[in-house]
């Protein structure tokens, strides 16, 4: 959800007691300065209640971008996006100048916003270490491996707790949600217009279920159903992501410049695993495994074409692998990945629920039978994995996302979408009511990035307020 959507941006329990609307006027108020000497973009810190169930409580900072409208005499108001994650840092996004190259056609019409979630980017930042930490088994082989890597994600935990304690505690989605609104209020904004991308679309639904009579015109693409459970959200993307390998496969053997062109990508990937599984290869920080291999493919499989290309770099980094040279894939797997807030949030709304090896095993088997190349190398173990052992709770677990009483919503989806399945979209129709499902037949993660014809029906959504018709 994150990895290979917002890096593509770039180059690309419910609270214990429910909080009033109101709250957002707990917050502070935003100061904008030009984000860098001359530019268009502005940038503020908003300092926010750490937990908005104690709003005269501890306090921390959301980072936030805004570039204004270009026509200020005729704009709707502010458009909010989010690019993904968990942690999807879109502030950052922004501030670098790149709000153009994501939402061009709405430069016109809207402020456009989006911010650094608390523990990302700008914002009061967690850094504790690696996601899933290199050497220790992701896919463990006995119960031996299993407990190394519980162990190892409960000393990441542990560590977070050590560093960052209330911040750990009140990183959720819901809580985030309650940011935004923040947000929207210092801006002095009636209603929230917003387009959320993969994991945005998860925030978006907890906004509208929060916030009903503050939802304006709201795109919710590339879904992440809270419906669906651990197992479901593994086997639902390990399907479409064998199919994206077979894509894959298909795109390298006609296309002339892919860097395996006229060899058999899957013999090549498979012999390329096994050998990195016995004899790790060179990387930049030290040997890469097979694990790291695997664990590049929820990043480099998806394609957001608009912003990014992943699969000439998949196809270049697995020869320059199958020669030895692991380096490519050492810098974009899930292995080795900094960005602690995507562990911390995903085990507070996306937790693993793993039972002990005997569970681990038979998920991982099940995998396997329905994505025999790809197996459980996604998005969905990833966190299963970094989840095992994590010493908070979640605070948000897996359940359905009922909204009711706001304006049409827009959901939408490629019908061939690796990391947020379609499923996921059409589960998430039926749980709001009034909303359109629109959907793309494409592959690739997200309608908006893959599809120029869904991109356009969402423009004339959140320009005209008009619903499309529920194909492209």
């Amino acid at each position: 959800m994150w990895k290979s959507l917002t890096a593509a941006s770039i180059a690309g329990a419910v609270l214990a007691a429910a909080v009033p609307v109101g709250t957002a006027a707990a917050a502070g108020s935003l100061d904008w300065k030009a984000c860098k000497p001359g530019a268009v973009e502005q940038c503020a810190t908003l300092t926010v209640p750490l937990d908005w169930s104690k709003p005269s409580g501890p306090t921390t900072t959301v980072f936030v971008a805004k570039v204004p409208a270009k026509d200020q005499k005729h704009k709707l108001g502010a458009l909010f996006f989010n690019p993904g994650g968990p942690g999807g840092a879109g502030g950052s996004i922004f501030a670098a100048g790149l709000a153009d190259a994501v939402l061009p056609q709405f430069r016109d019409r809207y402020d456009l916003v989006s911010f650094d979630p608390r523990g990302t980017g700008s914002s009061s930042q967690l850094n504790c270490g690696p996601v899933l930490r290199p050497g220790v088994p992701v896919f463990p082989k006995s119960k031996v491996q299993y407990d190394a890597l519980v162990a190892s994600s409960r000393a990441t935990g542990e560590q977070c707790l050590k560093q960052h304690g209330d911040l750990m505690r009140n990183l959720d989605t819901r809580t985030v949600a309650h940011d935004m609104d923040a947000i929207r209020a210092a801006l002095g904004e009636r209603k929230f217009n917003y387009i959320g991308l993969s994991y945005g679309s998860y925030l978006g639904t907890l906004y509208a279920q929060q916030f009903p009579q503050r939802v304006g015109r709201m795109v919710l693409d590339g879904i992440v159903d809270h419906k669906q459970g651990s197992l479901k959200f593994m086997l639902d993307e390990a399907k479409v992501m064998e199919e994206g390998f077979n894509r894959f496969a298909a795109w390298c053997d006609q296309t002339t410049t892919c860097a395996l062109h006229r060899q058999d990508v899957g013999k090549v990937w498979d012999a390329t695993v096994r050998k990195a599984d016995k004899t790790p290869l060179t990387g930049p920080n030290g040997p890469v495994n097979g694990d790291v291999l695997r664990m590049a493919l929820p990043a480099l499989l998806p394609l957001t074409s608009m912003v990014s290309d992943n699969w000439p770099v998949l196809a270049s980094a697995l020869a320059k692998a199958a020669k030895g040279d692991g380096s490519d894939f050492a810098n974009i797997s899930y292995v080795g990945d900094l960005e602690t807030a995507y562990a911390a949030v995903s085990c507070m709304d996306l937790p693993g629920e793993l039972h002990g090896y005997a569970d681990a095993r038979a998920r991982m088997a099940l995998a396997k039978a329905v994505a025999p190349r790809v197996g459980a190398a996604v998005e969905g173990w990833a966190i299963t994995a970094a989840c095992a052992g994590w010493p908070i709770p979640p605070s948000n677990p897996w359940q359905a996302t009922p909204v009711h009483g706001t304006a049409p919503i827009l959901i939408t989806s490629t019908l061939h979408d690796p990391s947020t399945p379609v499923a996921n979209a059409r589960s998430l129709a039926r749980q709001i009511d009034n909303s359109r499902l629109l959907t793309a037949g494409t592959y690739g993660h997200t309608a908006y990035f893959n599809s120029a014809c869904a991109r356009d029906r969402i423009t004339d959504y959140l320009l005209d307020g008009k619903l499309p018709a529920q194909r492209c």
